[in-house]
């Protein structure tokens, strides 16, 4: 048992336990109801639909109206997008705990030098969460698929409507702002072509792209004939 105390709280493995940490406080808080997703929702936010409300007070990791968008793409392609990013961050961390853990008894240890230990012990933090990535995907795929099954269907009323591009916008992602009269919309949208829209374009939604939970758009004036 000392052994394993003595592992967990040096370098490397201190790196993610300390990190681990943070998530288990994180989590017991939010049992409380002391926090929520709130406390995050200024740099990452949206829902499985991109309306702008957290499904359960947890952010989505391929949620919409994020103020440095992009951040999330690489998690979104490597299959992790679709789940409350604070569920995303806690498997990615504890399974990165693990694997350092491994790495540290079974690896590091035979290693003869203290400063080849730590140059390992550097590799081995960021391999562990480069390994965690695919893990976690793999993981946390029920998840996903439970979560898209619990969501309510969109408002079909909303084709039609014209949108405002807030964020880049290609196959995998991008993000457009609907005005309805109250707080608005900020709905996830696609397009083939990345260089087609920019940033304040103005564009209407034509159709609703169901296994992504996104909607196809065209420009404004190619919409009316211009």
């Amino acid at each position: 048992m000392l052994e394993f105390f003595s592992t967990i709280f040096t370098l490397p493995t201190a790196f993610y336990t300390v990190l681990f940490g943070v998530v288990i406080c994180y989590w017991l808080l939010s049992a409380l109801g002391l926090v929520g997703g709130e406390m995050i929702d200024g740099w990452i936010g949206g829902d499985l639909h991109g309306h702008g409300h957290g499904l359960g007070d947890h952010t989505l990791a391929d949620g919409a109206h994020q103020h440095h968008e992009g951040v999330f793409d690489p998690l979104m392609r490597l299959g992790l997008g679709g789940i409350p990013i604070t569920v995303v961050l806690s498997t990615l961390i504890g399974v990165s705990w693990g694997l350092t853990y491994l790495a540290d008894v079974y690896l590091l240890n035979l290693l003869p030098t203290a400063l080849l230990r730590i140059v390992g012990g550097a590799v081995v933090i960021i391999v562990a969460f480069a390994l965690a990535i695919p893990v976690a995907a793999f993981v946390l795929r029920p998840v996903r698929k439970l979560l898209r099954k619990m969501q309510p269907g969109p408002p079909r009323p909303i084709l039609g409507q014209t949108a405002v591009i807030r964020s880049p916008v290609n196959r995998v992602t991008g993000t457009a702002s609907v005005e309805d009269g109250g707080a608005g919309l900020i709905l996830q949208i696609r397009e083939d072509d990345p260089e087609r829209f920019k940033r304040g374009d103005r564009v209407v939604l034509i159709e609703y792209i169901e296994d992504q939970n996104a909607y196809r758009v065209v420009s404004e004036d190619e919409f009316r004939g211009a």
